[in-house]
């Protein structure tokens, strides 16, 4: 008996990991691998309501503006 090998399930979840972890870090959010696909977590909502063309704020912006910082300048 063999196992049948989905190369395009395999490949849909690697590409979400990719692009979660790249809104992470654009967004300032915590990665968390395990939050994937996870309607639970909020970092995941947000991400879901990003991708469906909601704007969400910057938390690297929300912080700079907190603690009185330029992000801008080098």
């Amino acid at each position: 008996m063999s196992v049948k090998f989905n190369r395009d399930a395999y490949r849909k979840v690697f590409d979400d990991l990719d692009d979660y972890l790249r809104f992470c870090k654009v967004f300032g959010h915590p990665y968390d691998e395990a939050a994937l696909y996870n309607k639970d977590d909020p970092n995941y909502a947000t991400y879901v309501a990003f991708k469906s063309g909601t704007r969400i704020s910057n938390n690297w912006m929300r912080d700079a503006k907190r603690n009185g910082r330029n992000i801008f300048v080098r």
